[in-house]
């Protein structure tokens, strides 16, 4: 049960909320994809689940477990606790940690991985912080298919789009959860936001990306609307992405600051490790087969593996405001990924990088798209599975999990084409396998 440096007792957060007005409490465990499973049950009979787990049959949820061997256990997680004040303020939702048949931890819950990632990384001194840019359209659907709801544009300021509301209590939703927002704006294609969740603690941050879309989807309903993270639901238009910042911390010194308007040494290991490893971390932040055709030229998504001084069109940016830097951003990553999963992949191979101590390449500042000789993403899911399945996170990352995750993807991209045809005839049009596999659910 995960009871370490945990500020309150499971019991102690069940009087606190009963206490609150809270009348039921949802219990979410977090699925292989980075989807919320969750069973509901009111607060009175909740008290024993928050002090023992709550048990649930794993073989319904994907990869968890098979039929004979599943009865595990989700346990309350007090530093994960939202309320849905945009509902009517009665319900509390609580992340847990699975523990399998025999109550050990299980390699297959996605929350806990990260989490014993983040622990490993601070036994070897190292802190992150970790903020999100998720980009997501929210639309009309006519017959299955996504029609733009409004024709705004990149920071769009006529204020004047059919979403305007939708955005007012989606932002004020954001900030009753205390999910640490800073900022939001219209994208640059038709129909497409930006909701920015500020640096914090990775698997925090996780928690809240997951809640956000939660929310986001819920009160898009309100509306008639649908608010979709599917990364290319528009083929001609920018897709969305999920623009990670980044930053380590070590004897509480940001590695990665500089004042010089030049990256440091720290912050030089890190680069050089995502972009020597970024067609197998591709499969964890860019896991669906449609976020492969987001990755294309000429729509702010990275096609070329290389990092830059604000340069947006480079895989990894630098911000230079100023001439003071404090973090990277990694654009690979689109709000499609299991954000468990992700960060998981990158810290770890961030870690490596700091500990390997390999100097990046030169800065690219010419436009990426246009550089002929740079090493490009994976075209498919299938290139980028092939990559994970020969990489170090292979074997760095527990090997249940990843025999699992390449099963469930392989299967995807195998349906992808039997049912759709040849990834060399449909890359440039979205489908409508693609609509009824993610428009929704993604």
């Amino acid at each position: 049960m995960p009871t370490r440096n945990l500020e309150i007792e499971p019991a102690d957060l069940w009087r606190i909320l009963k206490a609150s007005g809270i009348k039921y409490v949802k219990f979410i465990i977090v699925d292989i994809n980075g989807a919320p499973r969750s069973e509901i049950v009111p607060i009175d009979m909740a008290k024993d689940l928050f002090i023992d787990g709550m048990p649930f049959d794993a073989s319904s949820i994907p990869s968890y477990s098979t039929v004979n061997k599943s009865d595990f256990v989700a346990y309350v997680d007090p530093r994960a606790v939202y309320v849905e004040y945009w509902q009517d303020g009665k319900v509390a939702d609580v992340f847990t940690m699975v523990s399998d048949i025999a109550d050990k931890p299980s390699p297959l819950d996605p929350r806990r991985v990260l989490n014993d990632a983040l622990e490993q990384a601070r036994s070897k001194g190292y802190e992150f912080l970790m903020g999100v840019e998720v980009e997501f359209f929210v639309i009309k659907e006519d017959g299955g298919k996504p029609v733009f709801a409004d024709p705004g544009i990149y920071f769009d300021g006529w204020n004047v789009t059919v979403q305007s509301q939708f955005m007012k209590e989606l932002i004020t939703a954001i900030a009753d959860a205390g999910i640490n927002y800073t900022k939001t704006h219209h994208e640059v294609a038709p129909s497409q936001y930006e909701v920015n969740i500020g640096a914090t603690d990775p698997l925090r941050l996780a928690d809240q990306i997951v809640y956000f879309k939660i929310m986001a989807k819920d009160i898009a309903r309100k509306y008639g609307l649908v608010a979709t993270f599917m990364p290319k639901p528009f083929w001609g238009v920018n897709g969305s992405g999920a623009h990670t910042h980044i930053s380590v911390w070590k004897d509480g010194k940001n590695l990665f600051q500089s004042s010089t308007g030049k990256i440091t040494e720290e912050c030089g290991y890190a680069i050089s490790a995502i972009l020597s490893n970024a067609r197998a971390l591709s499969s964890f932040v860019a896991p669906l087969v449609n976020s492969y055709k987001r990755l294309v030229p000429h729509y702010e998504a990275p096609t070329r593996i290389v990092w830059g001084y604000a340069n947006r069109s480079a895989m990894i940016r630098i911000p230079q405001y100023k001439m003071r830097i404090n973090r990277i951003e990694y654009r690979h990553p689109d709000p499609s990924m299991n954000p468990y999963l992700a960060f998981t992949a990158i810290i770890k191979t961030m870690i490596r990088g700091l500990e390997e101590k390999k100097e990046p390449p030169p800065p690219t500042e010419e436009v990426a798209y246009e550089l002929a000789n740079a090493l490009e993403t994976p075209a498919t899911l299938e290139d980028t599975l092939k990559e994970l399945s020969k990489s170090f996170l292979a074997t760095e990352l527990p090997s249940e999990l990843v025999n699992a995750y390449i099963k469930i993807k392989q299967n995807e991209w195998e349906d992808y084409l039997t049912n759709v045809g040849p990834w060399e005839k449909t890359w440039n049009i979205i489908t409508q396998w693609e609509y009824n596999k993610y428009l929704v659910t993604a």
